[in-house]
């Protein structure tokens, strides 16, 4: 539950312009399997949003120094909702964005923002109030580029932060069958493999770095509750398939890392 309270400045310089980063995560509303809901305050999104087997974001580059997203709270008394949009341009017109124009149109997207701050991430656009695709394409002799329009279909929510694992099209790294510590690469999601492996670590990362391992069909491998991983009341997590886990990184003392859960999700 949100009480009111004082909205003070923020740290540094938050008026200073933002910088996202080159390119957005697109999900096709038709592709998902769970939406987490917001928390209780309306604006962050704790958990993963969960893709349907063999479904995947995708990811448009778009031209640094041209993106802007906006929100501005519209309608008349008692019915004033907020309407967020993100707009960017990409340069060229070529077979491949043209492409994606003719069979994107009229789809129902969820956008996702990061930025190069390492701030968390934005998200506009839900299940039931998507996002909808506008494009715009010039070329002449001082520009060859589309404009990109995401915007929700109907005033709702305002732009949400979204802090679990962003699914993207390939996953990070595969764990092989035997492996009982997953080595971190970078953030994102990681491939578990078939086997009787129990994972009981975590080695390398950061503080606050995100992991998700993905679950696998056939001899399901498992994630234990131990001292470099903290899971929930101590479940272990059986990674059948379908089924993901999100760990994050928490610095407990100098150069030692524990890793503990976000949010888990088990097909029904």
């Amino acid at each position: 539950m949100y009480f009111k309270k004082s909205v003070k400045r923020a740290e540094g310089n938050p008026g200073l312009p933002i910088q996202m980063r080159d390119s957005v995560t697109l999900l096709d509303v038709d592709d998902l399997a769970f939406f987490p809901p917001r928390d209780d305050k309306g604006i962050v999104i704790p958990e993963d949003i969960i893709m349907k087997p063999g479904r995947y974001g995708i990811t448009v580059y778009g031209t640094p120094g041209t993106f802007a997203i906006t929100s501005n709270a519209e309608g008349d008394p008692d019915q004033v909702g907020f309407q967020p949009q993100l707009v960017f341009r990409h340069p060229g017109n070529g077979q491949e964005v043209r492409e994606f124009k003719q069979n994107s149109t009229n789809r129902k997207f969820i956008v996702i923002a990061r930025y190069c701050s390492g701030k968390d991430a934005d998200i506009i656009g839900t299940p039931c109030n998507p996002c909808r695709m506008t494009t715009a394409y010039t070329g002449n002799n001082e520009s060859n580029a589309n404009e990109f329009t995401f915007a929700q279909i109907s005033p709702g929510d305002e732009i949400g932060i979204y802090r679990g694992s962003i699914p993207e099209e390939e996953p990070v790294a595969v764990v092989d069958a035997s492996a009982k510590t997953v080595d971190f690469v970078a953030e994102g999601q990681y491939q578990l493999s078939a086997g009787e492996a129990v994972i009981d670590s975590i080695e390398g990362g950061a503080h606050g770095a995100l992991v998700t391992l993905l679950g696998i069909a056939g001899t399901a491998p498992t994630v234990s509750h131990s001292e470099g991983i903290l899971l929930r009341r101590g479940k272990p997590f059986v990674a059948s398939d379908g089924a993901q886990i999100t760990l994050r990184a928490f610095e407990s003392e100098e150069d030692k890392l524990v890793w503990i859960e976000q949010s888990r999700y088990t097909p029904a």
